[in-house]
């Protein structure tokens, strides 16, 4: 499987639009119809890691080098929403759409913490 198409069947899994996962990866939806095409790959590596990062897959599986998602370093036991949020009662749509902003917000700042500080 090809680059384009790996990132179209995980979005899809994901639920979320070209614009947002533009907007998570600061390219536009435009950029990001291109790589579903196939038609662009990205140039930054950190385009790259940032979304084997928020899809939770390794690169290798991103770019198609491999079938299995994770190395087997990266296999951990996952539970829903392990934080203190009191979940109890939402639908499946709302939790998941609490789990989406926490991935949001774990790439937003796993991308903050590997830029250059300002001196």
């Amino acid at each position: 499987m090809r680059f384009g198409d790996r990132l179209r069947e995980l979005r899809e899994e994901r639920d979320i639009t070209q614009k947002k996962l533009g907007e998570l990866i600061n390219v536009s939806a435009r950029v990001i119809g291109y790589y579903e095409a196939n038609d662009r790959f990205p140039r930054d590596e950190n385009v790259l890691k940032t979304l084997a990062d928020f899809f939770n897959v390794s690169v290798d599986y991103l770019v198609g080098r491999t079938e299995i998602r994770f190395s087997s370093d990266d296999i951990v036991a996952e539970s829903k929403i392990s934080y203190n949020l009191d979940v109890k009662g939402l639908p499946d749509e709302a939790l998941k759409k609490v789990e989406d902003y926490i991935d949001l917000i774990k790439t937003k700042y796993k991308s903050n913490n590997n830029s250059p500080k300002k001196k």
